[in-house]
């Protein structure tokens, strides 16, 4: 039943993506932040399906860190079975991954911003990483069934769980640092509701009120 499910919901929803009304921005490699996140949209016939799903524009997401001059993308992913699990990859490894993706990228504002705000919120990311580490490979299909059927309340995360979105992983370091307050199950959520991060409960000191596609042509030279 949940695979007639999967397979309906797909084929209703897969022509449901626009991207005409977001700001187009070049995407450069020392504007990017801690807790920048990207949103990306994937152009493989699978991907567009799972994205259809769901009805999203966007079906992964990821947050970054930045440590000095080097810039880590910390996510749930699974790339070609060599990086899998809950990961913190450089930029410059991680956009070849992804050179084909459209990204929306959300930049972070902090109140009174500095580089010691921006390093005490890597050291957290850092943090929940070490105490959260895990390297299974995080499954779609599992997740569809609690996303049909989400719980009411929010839970905090379990690494020993397989059915977890991607997206649920920013959340949840979110929530554990104290960017944001959850009450709601993160499944009741969807990649989308990242865009501006509107539908959440923000930090006063935390805002996401720029967020634009990414123009990656500056990346070039590393992507290639």
């Amino acid at each position: 039943m949940l695979i007639i499910v999967y397979i309906w919901l797909g084929a209703r929803n897969i022509y449901n993506k626009e991207y005409s009304q977001f700001d187009i921005k070049s995407l450069n490699y020392d504007d990017i932040n801690t807790g920048d996140i990207f949103l990306l949209s994937y152009s493989a016939p699978e991907s567009v399906y799972n994205q259809g799903i769901t009805a999203m524009k966007f079906i992964h997401a990821a947050i970054c860190s930045r440590e000095g001059s080097n810039v880590y993308v910390i996510e749930f992913g699974n790339y070609f079975d060599k990086d899998v699990g809950f990961l913190k990859i450089p930029f410059s490894k991680w956009i070849k991954y992804n050179k084909s993706a459209l990204i929306m990228v959300n930049k972070l504002q902090i109140k009174n911003d500095s580089k010691e705000k921006r390093a005490d919120l890597s050291r957290k990311f850092n943090k929940f990483r070490n105490d959260n580490m895990t390297d299974n490979d995080f499954s779609f299909i599992d997740y569809i069934g609690r996303y049909l059927v989400p719980g009411t309340k929010y839970q905090h995360f379990d690494p020993n769980k397989t059915d977890y979105a991607c997206y649920e992983l920013v959340l949840n370091m979110m929530n554990d640092i104290g960017m944001l307050k959850l009450t709601s199950s993160t499944e009741s959520y969807v990649t989308d509701d990242l865009i501006g991060m509107k539908k959440f409960d923000m930090s006063p000191e935390y805002s996401y009120d720029e967020y634009f596609i990414g123009d990656t042509n500056s990346l070039k030279f590393i992507s290639d």
